[in-house]
Parts: structure tokens; sequence; C-alpha cells
């Protein structure tokens, strides 16, 4: 049977957090019972979780704010930085779905690979930032974890993405100077959309033509591929998918600066966004899109949060911030015991009337103890000559 709220030591509720986080409410609840021999109810596992999920969700929009407000220089400096955008679907108790939006930002560098017997990109020291809000609001909230990396200082960043309009404007927020690079994949998809309609869908001469045009698509200037592509379509002006066939070809039209791969690999930068697709698995979907499994909309941006730390690695970090609000919250100072404090702190300055009364208080004592010799100049040693006249 559970504890009442509140009642749970600091580090039972962080690894009823930290579990919950994880893995479901039930595992988290049966993990806990057998690591700690703490017996919590599953209720309460979500409770004490999604309390310090909205801590830290709202930690988040606090920094969010004092970066625009300060603008501090990061630390961080990393040499070549990609960023990568994207979003998945996660369904709501409702049955209406909401997208969560993902950033991934990592460091890369050329390598020589033994095994391929060339020089091939490596991206390593990935980092994740993940939240349910309209593409400007996702903008600024990555604020957080662009400032954390160090982007600003980045000699280089390549925005490697899918070409959504949203995620230009991410882009354009963050880094209007970065290189800009449709996903490889992602323009293979349009590609093969007129190959599918022309040829048939996983025929023969579809899967030659493809891979012919794969190839080419990665060795040779894109305006190449995008001329035969259309040379295809006037062949086939009567084609009852025409219209498809037009706009995935105008798609790829528009973005030829985004599709010059040979220019890309010549410059030793990243082409894929597989980190960012990896992403969706890691932040979210291994604990927010398991069977059967809903989510209520406000406690989204909560377990976001809270499974960002644990990617990211900075948990350690997370927590103790966490930890100092709901204590702050928990145990809030009164405002006359502040203003005491501070008074207590601040010196006293002392007047001609506090002289007078402690001067009269010492004539009686002396009296009293018949010791006329002392002058009670012992009570203000640095007073000024005037007041000792009399």
């Amino acid at each position: 049977m559970g504890l009442l709220r509140g009642a749970y030591t600091p580090q039972v509720q962080e690894a009823m957090t930290r579990l919950s986080s994880r893995m479901s409410y039930r595992e988290a609840h049966q993990e806990l019972e057998l690591l700690w021999k703490v017996v919590v109810s599953q209720g309460s596992m979500r409770q004490v979780t999604m309390r310090h999920g909205r801590v830290a969700d709202t930690l988040i929009r606090e920094k969010v704010a004092h970066l625009e407000a300060t603008a501090p220089v990061p630390t961080a400096q990393p040499e070549q930085m990609v960023m990568c955008t994207d979003g998945a679907m996660v369904q709501l108790t409702s049955g209406e779905w909401r997208e969560v939006k993902t950033v991934t930002f990592g460091e890369f560098r050329p390598y020589w690979n033994a095994k391929k017997g060339k020089v091939v990109t490596k991206t390593d020291q990935i980092s994740y930032f993940s939240r349910v809000e309209t593409a400007e609001s996702f903008s600024r909230s990555a604020l957080v974890e662009w400032h954390r990396r160090g982007g600003e200082n980045a000699h280089t960043v390549v925005a490697v993405q899918d070409g959504a309009l949203w995620i230009q404007s991410f882009i354009d927020y963050h880094c209007p100077q970065a290189v800009r690079v449709i996903d490889f994949a992602h323009a293979l998809e349009y590609v093969a959309t007129v190959g599918r309609a022309i040829h048939g869908t996983e025929t023969e001469a579809f899967q030659q033509w493809f891979a012919r045009m794969s190839k080419q698509l990665g060795r040779q200037p894109p305006q190449r591929t995008v001329n035969e592509l259309w040379l295809l379509y006037r062949q086939h002006p009567d084609h009852p998918e025409g219209e498809a066939i037009e706009l995935a070809i105008r798609y790829l039209e528009k973005r030829l600066p985004m599709i010059d791969y040979p220019h890309f690999r010549r410059r030793q930068i990243p082409i894929g966004s597989g980190n960012v697709e990896s992403g969706h698995k890691v932040v979210m979907q291994q604990r927010m899109k398991q069977a059967g499994m809903r989510w209520a909309e406000e406690n989204l941006n909560p377990m976001l949060t809270l499974r960002v730390a644990l990617c990211n690695q900075t948990w350690h970090t997370s927590w103790r911030e966490i930890d100092a609000r709901v204590r702050q919250e928990k145990y809030p100072v009164k405002a006359e015991q502040k203003q005491g404090a501070r008074q207590a702190t601040e010196p006293r300055v002392v007047t001609e009337a506090d002289w007078r009364r402690l001067g009269a208080l010492a004539d009686r004592l002396g009296r009293k103890k018949r010791q006329p010799w002392q002058n009670h100049n012992w009570i203000f040693p640095y007073r000024q000559n005037s007041i000792h006249k009399n």
C-alpha cells in the first residue's frame, strides 16, 4: 500500500521518478519493490513522477526566458555541429494524435574507414530535445539545448532535415547561415514516387531504374536527375498520376542547393538525418508508444522533459534543480521572515538620540557604582569630538 504524498524520502522519490521515466508505471512499481523493498502503488508512482516532470517543464520555460533576456555566451566550443529536426506522432487518451517535435545536436568529423577503404563522416556526442508545441514555441524552447551545446560557437553548422517549412523556420531562428541538406533517403522517396508511377510498383523495370537514379543523385549534380524526371513525365502527359508526379519533381527542383550531394560529400558533411529518426525511438517511443499506451495531453511535456534528461545523461544536474525547486515550494519562507533577515544583516546607523539615551544610562550606572572618573567614551569610541562637548 502506497504512503501518503510527501512521505517518501528524497532518495525514494528520485528512484520513483527515474524508474517511471524509463519504463511503464507498472514495471517501475515492480522494480522499486524488488530493488528498494519499497511498496508503492502505480498511482503514487505516476503522481510523484508527473509532479517532478511539471517542475522540470517549468524550469525549461524559465531557462528560455533567462536566455532570451540575458543572451549569455555559451561555454561549449564545438568545431563542426550537425542538427537534425523532425516530428513523430503520439496518441492521446481522447484518441487524437499530437506531434512530438525533436531536434538532435551532434558533432561530426571525417575519419578513415579501413574496411570501406575511404574517408567517411562520423557523428557523435549526440543530444536530444523534444516537446509537444507549435513550431514557433518549439524553436524558442530548443534554445536551452542549443545554448548548452554551444551552437553559436560552432565554426560550421549543418542542418539535415526533410525540407518541411516549419523546419526551415526553425533553422532560421537558430542559425540562418547553416548549411541546409535534405536527407538523402527523403529525397530518394520523391524520385521513387515518379518511378513507381511510370514503371509500376516493385516491378523489375522500376528496380533497375531506381538503382541507377539513386547512384546518379548521389554522384552527379542534382539538375541532371531533375531534368531526367521531367523528361520521363513529358513522355507520359496523360498519366493518371500526373499531378503527384509533377509535385514530386517540383519539390526537388525548388531545393536543388539542398540536394547537391556530390558537393556535400566533397566537403565531408553529413547527408543523412538518422540521428533524429533514432531520436524519436530513444526519447519518445521507448517510453511513450508502448502497446496500448495513451497519454493525457498535459502529461506529454513533463514526461518528455524527464526523458531528455535521461537520454542526454544530464539527470543528476536536472534532478538537483528539480529537488531544489520542490523544497522551495514545500517550505516557503514567509515574507516577514525574509524582511527581518534583511534588516538583521544591514548595519544600524547610530543617531545623536541613541548617544544621548545611552549616555544617560551610563551616568545612572556610574552614580550608582560611585565611579565618577568614567567619562563613558567607551560607548562610542569613534564619535565626533563635538559630541563629547557638554
